[in-house]
């Protein structure tokens, strides 16, 4: 949906849309899913550069990340949820290290 150019969803995709909502607790929660996070705009974007109407914020400044953040946190294992924000440009990555890297701080914020 694009509101400001009119576009909306219809009955049937607001539905499975409310439908889907209803599971995300589930699926950043559960104990076997990684959640990957981007917490901060990767090397070179600056947020004065966004377009117009982007949204900004700070990531633990905004009400949905929050939560997804708060979902993940409750019984997730600190190697399945990662900053993907802690990566940096230049260095390249196989599974171990964006794993070590991106898990500092044990990837979790304390409740």
């Amino acid at each position: 949906p694009d509101p400001a150019n009119g576009v909306m969803r219809t009955e049937e995709q607001n539905a499975l849309f409310k439908q889907g909502l209803g599971c995300l607790g589930t699926l950043y929660s559960h104990q076997h899913t990684w959640v990957l996070r981007l917490t901060s705009f990767p090397d070179g974007h600056k947020a004065e550069d966004q377009a117009e109407g982007t949204n900004v914020a700070k990531y633990f400044d905004r009400g949905w990340c929050f939560t997804e953040q708060s979902w993940a946190g409750l019984t997730k294992a600190g190697h399945l949820s990662l900053d993907l924000g802690k990566m940096r440009a230049g260095k390249e990555y196989g599974c171990n290290s964006l794993i070590d890297d991106c898990k500092k701080d044990g990837g979790r914020r304390p409740p």
